[in-house]
């Protein structure tokens, strides 16, 4: 008679053992989520900034070109902003009447740089360049992509995370 485990009891504990940490592993998970991860800003009361584009044309918050502004804070070097450009531009080219910028956060990038990365990404609307990050700093902006429906002075839409045309249909909506 062998005293060597069998099969089966190596298969339970392994089973055992790995359930354990995958349990620890949600609750961490868990954790995380309620106590740090990161929230999109408030509704509320929009703060002022000007911009300007790579090309040097400014643009001020609180001189909107219509009551109703998309704002998709965004860098060329972040994956899931990248992969939400094709989506941004379709949704900015068939709703001229609510102007999409990209507000890109490449701290330190030469504008002519940033004008030739977002021409070479496919980006067709408007960017703005916040070049040391501080508009997505005094918006508690840092997890990107995050955007903004700013409405009459007022933020009344926000979401981290990619977005697409049907989604930028439902922020805009809560503007009306």
């Amino acid at each position: 008679m062998s005293d060597a485990p069998s099969a089966g009891s190596f298969v339970k504990g392994l089973l055992r053992d790995w359930g354990v940490a995958l349990a620890l592993v949600i609750l961490a998970f868990a954790v995380y989520n309620f106590f740090f991860a990161p929230s999109p800003p408030a509704v509320g009361q929009a703060i002022d900034f000007t911009l300007s584009s790579p090309d040097g044309v400014p643009f001020t918050l609180s001189s909107p070109p219509a009551d109703t502004v998309v704002l998709n804070f965004w860098f060329t070097t972040c994956g899931p902003c990248r992969a939400e450009i094709p989506e941004l531009s379709a949704w900015s080219k068939a709703h001229p009447e609510t102007p999409l910028f990209g507000v890109s956060t490449d701290v330190g990038m030469a504008p002519g740089r940033l004008k030739r990365e977002a021409e070479r990404l496919g980006v067709t609307y408007p960017i703005l360049h916040d070049i040391r990050a501080e508009v997505a700093g005094r918006y508690g902006i840092d997890v990107f992509p995050t955007t903004l429906v700013i409405s009459h002075g007022s933020i009344v839409a926000s979401r981290i995370g990619r977005v697409d045309g049907k989604v930028l249909d439902q922020m805009v909506a809560e503007a009306h």
